[in-house]
Formats: structure tokens, C-alpha cells, sequence
């Protein structure tokens, strides 16, 4: 089931889509990136192109294709290792509470949490089929005005402590996402709050759920969970350092962890095809530790969700047998602002500030001398590859050109709620100035330099910002502790991140960090989730986003591209879209 919720990721300049070079590369103008044409450089191999490859003449990823060298079992290698860098290990391995939904646990339980997500996607989002692993057949029918699923598991499905995988797994799950409960914590309640019930069909192994009106597209919800973590204290707390091989069913399970380091091995109580890798680790690292980790050979890519830029690329020039895989991203980096803060509740301040960002800047930061170009992005939620994307950002964003008209418009904002420009530069009302922080993650260039960059746009406009570093491995820790102004970090999407807007914006939702809303925008995003037609749907999507928006509290910056590098012949691992990982097949080629 909610492996298709949305999960966040940190902006340590190596995980997902931030990292970059200094402050002397700006965006060009208009829709254009940092990057040179984008026909000059041929077409991608789907296994990447190799790292002595000039980084201006790197090729574009097709729409729609993965790049992760996509091979069948039999032509890969039986046995081998992999490590692999990692940004954070746990605290909370328990994907579906708000503390442990990020990228990283999410690419945990694909190893050995596999019932989590009962579907597969295609990488586009538009396809799902049932996992056999799981799932031996399903139907949907319409009962009197309600939407009803009948899945028949796998008579094999058990988690590793020989529970069953039947129809109380899927009703666990639903217990503790549904909201009914204020005492779980769960990352999102879209669409378990519409399931009226999940009961026992002929047996054990028939799972009947009920929608009070129809939610397409359905399977994005089908998964389950052991029902001994269905206790809300063991929910909300029972994961944190404890990942409950006992609780699992995957190829893989956890054979030692700490912060620093996690390793998988085979699971012998897996039914399905057995892994192909022996071993699976992955290392906490930093941006500059995971670069020179995999040029001394210690990891065998670089960690997933990067955004491919100058400072990254340019340390592996040269390298022979090293492939560079570029697809296009599933995650969108953002910045959103804390509203409940003394100094981000009025209004005008968070506008003013969301005016004043130079989006194209930023991009023009990381990608400097990269083939790299995209269009403002203009959605939280949507990437621009996706059907129905538009840029849902409010005119008086948008409309001033990039520089000067952006710190104009800002200023305007400021000066028409009735805040005067003080003598050091900033602005200020009834003795308060306009100043907050901006909490950045990582040691990277790319880290300093963006979070200078915004510094000064900020200052420009009359605005203070004081910068807060953390470290990576404090990533989730600060995000949803609360204790921060404005802070950059990124969404990875999901199959269906148009059904997700109550979980971003919902006004009681625990991933709304930025603590803006209302109910009755709950209901705009709940009303999309029962749209059969897709463009339709997507209609309806645009028109909600593009409210929430206006409260502005969040800044899409950009998608960028979903980079890797990797040692030559790394089969099935590298940038898929929306495909969901079966980790049985990543492994060497033969």
C-alpha cells in the first residue's frame, strides 16, 4: 500500500537532486537551463554513457525510459556483493509513520519489507499489475455506489516469522493509516481514510475492502502489515533502531546495522526468486566521503536520487570502466516555510520571499557546464514529464522576469503591508525586522554555495536570513522536529502523487511542515482521488495545487535529473522513474 505515498529526502548535495558548483554559474535566460544543446549529444544507452564522456556532451534522457541497464535474471550473475553510499541509516525504520518516510527507508523495505506494496508500476505510473509474490488474483467491482476490491493472496505470502500474509495484514495496515485514530502517526492518511472496511472474504486469504466512493487508481493503496505493529505504540515507536527482520518478507534481510552502516544478505525464508547478490550494504557518508569512496573503489556507485552536477561529475572524469546514468528525476527539491513561525506567519513575508528566489539561478548553480536544461518548475507534486503537469505557481511569482523585476515585485510586497526599509537594508514593522533562518543539509560546495545564493536574493529584497547547517545524518531528525524557519529538502514521488496533495498540504497532515491549509482545500484534494478520467482528474489536481500554492509556503525549485555512476555491468540499479525496485534482480551482469 503506501509505498505510493510521497517520501522526503534530504538536499545534502548528494542525495536527490541538489548538488552543484559555485556561484559564478547562473541560468541562462528564458526556459533554458545551465546546460548546452541538448541535441548535439546523441542518445542514451539505457547502462549510461561512459564517464570519460565531456560533460556538456552527455546525452538527454528519453521520456519515459529507465537507465538503471535493465537485464533479464538469466543474464546476471548468480552470487556477488554490492555497497552502496546512503545519506542516512534509520532512526525510524518504520516506513509508513511521518518520522520514517524517507527515500532511504523506503529503499529498505523494497529489500526486505516487500508486502508494503501489494502492485507494481510501470515506470511512467500508469500501469499496475499484481506482484505474484503476493497477490494470485484481484477483481474490482462497483456495489451499490461503493468501490470494491477483492484481493486473493498468495497462499505462500508469510512474513518472515510465518505470520500469514492475509486478509488482518492488508486491515493492519489500513488501522493505522486510515486517521480514525489519533493516536498513530501515520505519513499519510490519502485514500485509507476513504476505505470503509477491510474484511475476510471466503477465507483467510481473501481480503475484501470497501471504499465508501470509488479511488482510482485503487492499487496504489493495496499493501500490508504485520499486525503486531499495528499497536500504536509499536507504530510510532517500535521501529526506532529496531527494523523487525521478524515483521518482514523480502529477498533480503537485515544481518547487522548502526547509524554508520547497514547490511542485507539472502532471506532462506523467501518464497519467491532468490536474490541474486549475496549481500547488500549500504554507508552512511557525506557528499565529499561518498565521492572519494567510489573513486577508491570502497562503494560500487554513487548514491541514487543525485542530480548529476558539475562538483559531482567532474570528480570522475576519466574513470574507465564507469558508466554515467541520467534519467529523468522522480524527486522535486523544494523549499518550504515554517508559517507557524513568529517571523513567516504574516503572509506577506512568505511571499515576498518566495518572489525574490531565482529558481534559474539555483539550476544554473548546479548544472554549469552540464547538458542539463529544464522550464521553471511550477509544481510540488507533479514533474514536468508527467501527464497534466502545469506550472500551478501564483501570477505574481511568475509574471516578474528573473533578477531585478523578481526583487522589485518582492520589495512591492513588503512596502504594501506596511514595512519600511530600516538603515542596515532589511525591512521592518513596529520595531521587528524581517529576518529568519534558512536550514541547509551537508558539507557539500553545492550546500555553501545555494544557501549563499538565497542568502543574498533574500538580502536584495530587504530580507535577513541567517544560515543553519546540520549534517546529513541529521536530515529527518530536523525536518520533523519543527525547529527551523525555511529549509530546503526534496519529495520523491509517488505512482500517483496527484492523489497525495492532502498529505502535502493537508491542514492536519503530519508532512505538512509548512503548517498552512484548510479543511475545505482537503476536500478540493480528496475530490481528485474519485476522478476515472485521468486528464480530468489532472484538471481537478492543477486547480487545488495552484490554491494551496497561494499560501505561499512552498517553493518548487526544480526536478533536475536522477544520476548515478557506476562500476561497468551493475545491472538493474540506477534511475527507473516510477518502477518499483525488485531487488532479487540487482546484481552483475554475466
Amino acid at each position: 500500500m503506501a509505498l505510493s505515498r510521497r517520501s522526503f529526502l534530504g538536499m545534502a548535495g548528494t542525495a536527490a537532486t541538489i548538488a552543484g558548483l559555485g556561484l559564478a554559474g547562473c541560468g541562462k535566460s528564458g526556459n533554458s537551463g545551465a546546460g548546452s544543446n541538448a541535441g548535439d549529444a546523441g542518445v542514451e544507452p539505457q547502462n549510461g554513457s561512459p564517464a570519460t564522456t565531456p560533460l556538456d556532451k552527455l546525452p538527454i534522457p528519453e521520456k519515459g525510459k529507465t537507465y538503471n541497464n535493465p537485464l533479464e535474471r538469466d543474464a546476471i550473475k548468480d552470487g556477488g556483493t554490492l555497497v552502496l553510499p546512503i545519506t542516512e541509516i534509520g532512526p525510524d525504520f518504520n516506513y509508513f509513520s511521518v518520522n520514517g518516510n524517507t527515500t532511504y527507508i523506503r529503499w529498505f523495505w523494497y529489500l526486505y519489507n516487500q508486502a508494503a506494496t501489494l502492485y507494481r508500476c510501470d515506470p511512467t505510473g500508469k500501469e499496475f499489475t499484481p506482484n505474484p509474490n503476493f497477490v494470485e488474483s484481484s477483481s474490482v467491482e462497483d456495489k451499490d455506489g461503493k468501490q470494491v476490491v477483492t484481493l486473493n493472496l498468495a497462499e505462500k505470502a508469510v512474513f518472515n516469522d510465518g505470520t500469514p500474509i492475509d486478509w488482518t495484514a492488508v486491515k493492519a495496515l489500513w488501522s493505522c493509516m486510515n486517521g480514525q485514530d489519533e493516536n498513530y502517526t501515520p505519513s499519510a492518511t490519502d485514500g485509507f481514510d476513504q476505505i470503509s472496511s477491510v474484511e475476510k472474504g471466503e477465507n483467510d486469504k481473501q481480503a475484501i475492502i470497501t471504499f465508501d466512493k470509488p479511488f482510482y487508481p485503487y492499487e496504489s493503496l493495496m499493501g500490508a502489515l504485520h499486525p503486531a505493529a499495528a499497536d500504536p505504540k509499536v507504530f510510532n515507536e517500535g521501529w526506532v533502531n529496531n527494523w523487525h527482520n521478524e515483521w518482514g518478507c523480502g529477498p533480503f534481510v537485515i544481518d547487522k546495522a548502526d547509524e554508520t552502516e547497514i547490511t542485507f544478505v539472502r532471506n532462506d525464508k523467501w518464497w519467491g526468486d532468490e536474490a541474486k547478490l549475496e549481500s547488500i550494504t549500504f554507508k552512511q557518508m557525506d557528499s565529499q566521503a561518498m565521492f572519494n569512496a567510489f573513486k577508491n573503489g570502497e562503494v560500487d556507485a554513487t548514491e541514487a536520487g543525485q542530480s548529476g552536477s558539475a562538483e559531482m561529475l567532474s570528480n570522475f572524469l576519466g574513470m574507465e570502466d564507469t558508466e554515467v546514468r541520467r534519467g529523468d528525476s522522480t524527486s522535486i527539491a523544494c523549499i518550504e516555510v515554517n508559517a507557524s513561525r513568529e517571523g513567516l506567519k504574516d503572509i506577506a513575508v512568505r511571499k515576498a520571499f518566495v518572489q525574490c528566489i531565482n529558481t534559474e539561478t539555483i539550476l544554473g548553480i548546479v548544472y554549469q557546464g552540464v547538458n542539463w536544461s529544464e522550464e521553471r518548475l511550477g509544481s510540488l507534486t507533479i514533474l514536468p514529464w508527467m501527464d497534466g503537469y502545469e506550472n500551478n505557481l501564483p501570477k505574481d511569482v511568475t509574471d516578474p522576469k528573473p533578477g531585478e523585476e523578481q526583487i522589485a515585485a518582492a520589495k512591492k510586497t513588503l512596502e504594501d503591508a506596511g514595512y519600511t526599509m530600516g538603515s542596515d537594508g532589511y525591512y521592518e514593522k513596529d520595531g521587528k525586522q524581517v529576518a529568519f533562518t534558512f536550514t541547509a543539509i551537508g558539507d557539500s560546495n553545492t550546500v555553501k554555495n545555494r544557501a549563499a545564493a538565497i542568502q543574498k536574493m533574500a538580502k536584495d529584497a530587504g530580507i535577513k536570513i541567517d544560515i543553519d547547517n546540520k549534517p546529513a545524518s541529521e536530515f529527518s531528525k530536523t525536518l520533523t522536529g519543527g525547529n527551523w524557519d525555511t529549509f530546503l529538502f526534496g519529495w520523491n514521488s509517488s505512482s500517483a502523487s496527484y492523489n497525495n496533495g492532502k498529505q502535502i498540504f493537508g491542514v492536519d497532515s503530519d508532512s505538512n511542515f509548512t503548517h498552512t491549509g484548510s479543511k475545505e482545500l482537503d476536500e478540493k484534494f480528496v475530490a481528485v482521488t474519485g476522478i476515472a478520467d485521468h486528464a480530468e482528474q489532472m484538471k481537478a489536481f492543477n486547480e487545488a495545487e495552484k490554491e494551496a500554492l497561494t499560501s505561499y509556503a512552498f517553493i518548487p525549485l526544480y526536478a533536475g535529473a536522477d544520476c548515478m555512476l557506476c562500476k561497468a555491468g551493475l545491472a538493474n540499479w540506477g534511475p527507473a522513474l516510477l518502477s518499483d525496485i525488485q531487488a532479487e534482480n540487482i546484481g552483475w551482469a554475466k
